[in-house]
């Protein structure tokens, strides 16, 4: 199978603790820059799929929890993230696939798990690095479990 260079593997590593980051600090416009500029973000929520088609929606969607005065104290962790293939076969982007863990932390309570899911990601290099061009936001539920009886 082919894989990314060891440099971008590294870049890659980097955009997604640059991504959590800005999401956990409320750095929206850092967050945004993350995006290639016509990306799509799709988020799978209970009351149904959500999108966001480019930086501004995407700017619009991160301010849903930046201006959430119930948000600080919440960090993602992005973890076993595979970089695989583009699915169409484009050389220029890769795939990532990785478990994402939202913890919380209030009043000096201990952390506690808030959400658990998973993300598949698009990746495109604009110069010289590394930015998400679709993201597909998904709970651990649904078609990833389909395997088991």
């Amino acid at each position: 199978m082919r894989r990314p260079s060891v440099e971008d593997t590294l870049l890659i590593q980097d955009l997604y603790a640059r991504y959590a980051w800005a999401l956990d600090t409320g750095d929206t416009d850092a967050y945004a820059e993350l995006y290639a500029p016509d990306a799509v973000v799709y988020e799978n929520r209970p009351e149904g799929l959500r999108r966001a088609d480019g930086r501004e929606q995407i700017r619009e969607f991160v301010m849903r929890f930046h201006a959430d005065p119930g948000f600080p104290g919440r960090q993602h962790r992005t973890s076993q993230l595979m970089i695989l293939p583009d699915p169409q076969g484009r050389e220029d982007r890769w795939r990532a696939r990785s478990y994402v863990l939202t913890t919380e932390f209030k009043d000096g309570g201990p952390p506690t798990l808030f959400w658990c899911g998973h993300v598949d990601d698009i990746l495109v290099k604009h110069g010289d690095e590394w930015l998400i061009e679709r993201r597909e936001i998904k709970p651990w539920a649904g078609d990833v479990l389909e395997r088991f009886a």
